[in-house]
């Protein structure tokens, strides 16, 4: 007499495991965070802004820039190692905060294992730099004889950052030795190069361009395989005599490990469409910053390249960051 009703409840059981899949809400179902690990204003924070106002639309959910600087950014790389990877939090990095930081901070506790890359997104050439003067060196080889022929300083924008990493770089390809004069970012760095303070610095196009532009600075190279588009008539480092040295900043967009794969694909797409967009490019052109359109395999490719020539040589240059 129950038996029926009790079939039906059982039956209904049976069913729910399998039904519920088709009840669970397809991603994204709410607003996803993209952490910056330096603060509002940065270079990091105008690029993640950008991309995340044309991912949005996209993806059909808002994308939040959220800002966790501190602690050389260890902070919010942190943060995103921890997060659930359920594609709802995302972190926009690049070059020194993957491969320089862990390697110099003891407390950073993180590395590229912790993340799965996710979208390429830009790569920032660099250029080596003197004042343009009518004593400055005019060529890489001038300033390469300049600092074999007596003590020489050079300016960074800080111990450990690219400018600093990508002169020692090309001082040791190229067999000779400097001062390192560090500076708190490249603006101050580069007043002091201006100012005859120091011999040359390698730092962004993004710092340099106004100062090219204005006669106050002369690019002797730039730090990339190929010409630069805004800079034609200057050399790469392999074209002036020093082969096998590329200085770049690398960014993209990374998740947590074990991110599901579909997710992972599905902003892969959409981050390609919003480097494909004219409008897009023409912001990092302004920003003398390259659209990085690669396959995620060349990507992942670059990045262990990447890995291979700045995490020893923070190694070797012994710099420590407590």
């Amino acid at each position: 007499m129950h038996s029926a009703p009790r079939r039906t409840l059982l039956t209904a059981a049976l069913a729910l495991p399998f039904a519920a899949p088709a009840r669970a809400q397809a991603w994204p179902a709410k607003p996803i965070t993209l952490v910056v690990t330096q603060g509002t204003g940065s270079g990091s924070d105008v690029m993640a802004r950008l991309l995340a106002g044309y991912l949005g639309p996209l993806l059909g959910q808002s994308v939040v820039v959220e800002n966790r600087a501190g602690a050389s950014g260890i902070i919010g790389h942190q943060s995103v190692a921890r997060a659930a990877p359920d594609g709802y939090t995302l972190l926009f990095t690049s070059t020194a905060g993957l491969f320089v930081v862990p390697v110099m901070n003891p407390n950073a506790r993180y590395g590229l294992a912790d993340y799965v890359p996710v979208a390429p997104v830009m790569r920032a050439p660099f250029a080596v730099l003197v004042a343009n003067t009518p004593a400055a060196p005019k060529t890489l080889a001038e300033l390469l004889a300049a600092v074999r022929a007596a003590p020489q300083s050079y300016a960074s924008a800080g111990v450990g950052t690219m400018t600093h990493l990508g002169s020692e770089l090309l001082l040791r390809k190229a067999g000779v030795q400097a001062t390192h004069v560090p500076y708190k970012g490249s603006g101050a760095a580069i007043t002091d190069l201006i100012g005859g303070q120091v011999l040359f610095a390698t730092d962004s196009l993004t710092a340099a361009m106004p100062h090219i532009r204005s006669g106050k600075l002369r690019a002797l190279a730039t730090t990339d395989s190929a010409r630069e588009g805004s800079l034609p008539e200057v050399p790469t480092l392999a074209e002036a005599g020093v082969a096998g040295v590329q200085v770049a900043v690398i960014g993209g967009l990374f998740a947590p490990k074990g991110t599901p794969t579909e997710v992972v694909d599905k902003v892969a797409a959409a981050t390609a469409r919003v480097l494909a967009s004219p409008e897009v490019a023409q912001r990092f052109a302004a920003a003398e910053t390259d659209p990085l359109k690669v396959t995620m395999p060349a990507f992942n490719a670059l990045l262990q390249k990447e890995a291979e020539v700045w995490s020893p040589l923070v190694s070797q240059l012994g710099l420590k960051q407590e």
